[in-house]
């Protein structure tokens, strides 16, 4: 935006909000390149993608539904799994958690991959895996932990690689204790 006409004002009415103070000695210090010069300017069609979301921004995070939609599905899941874990006459509660965490943090991964401009899509020969329903095939949450540039803690990578663990365990073979034998009616 400081690389168009926008004055200092017009760039200020983007940026400022109840739970963000952001004044014209700020913008003047962005301009001037004084601080946050190592912080790459957005390209015209990124600027364009931001002017075009706005104001389609969450005032108390900042978040666009669009522009930053998988950082909304990550905070929405985290939210949902400690509602579920917190409600009463849930029998199975702790299980709904995990595996609603576990989403949670494949989203907040795979934002982290967008933003950093890291393809998170499985390939076959250089292209792009398809499912069978036509969808891209994409990182799952194990195989984000294994990125070494990912900024998560060593202690951090080892609960969720436990909790992933645990997910697999109640994901796909918890109700194995509840089938009858092979073989039997």
């Amino acid at each position: 935006m400081l690389a168009t006409k926008n004055n200092n004002d017009q760039v200020l009415a983007y940026f400022t909000r109840p739970t963000r103070s952001i004044n014209h000695r700020q913008i003047s210090e962005i301009r001037s390149e004084a601080k946050h010069k190592a912080i790459k300017p957005a390209n015209s069609e990124q600027l364009a993608e931001f002017l075009n979301c706005w104001p389609d921004v969450d005032g108390e995070t900042g978040l666009s539904l669009r522009g930053d939609e998988l950082l909304v599905k990550a905070r929405e899941r985290m939210i949902a799994a400690v509602h579920n874990f917190n409600s009463a006459g849930l029998h199975f509660r702790a299980e709904i958690f995990i595996t609603t965490a576990m989403v949670a943090w494949t989203y907040l991964c795979h934002a982290w991959c967008k933003r950093e401009e890291i393809d998170y899509r499985y390939k076959i020969n250089g292209a792009p895996k398809v499912l069978a329903s036509g969808a891209e095939a994409y990182w799952e949450l194990g195989k984000c932990l294994r990125n070494d540039q990912l900024p998560v803690a060593k202690a951090v990578r080892q609960n969720l690689e436990l909790l992933l663990e645990i997910r697999h365990e109640i994901e796909h073979r918890s109700t194995v204790h509840h089938l009858p034998p092979v073989g039997r009616p």
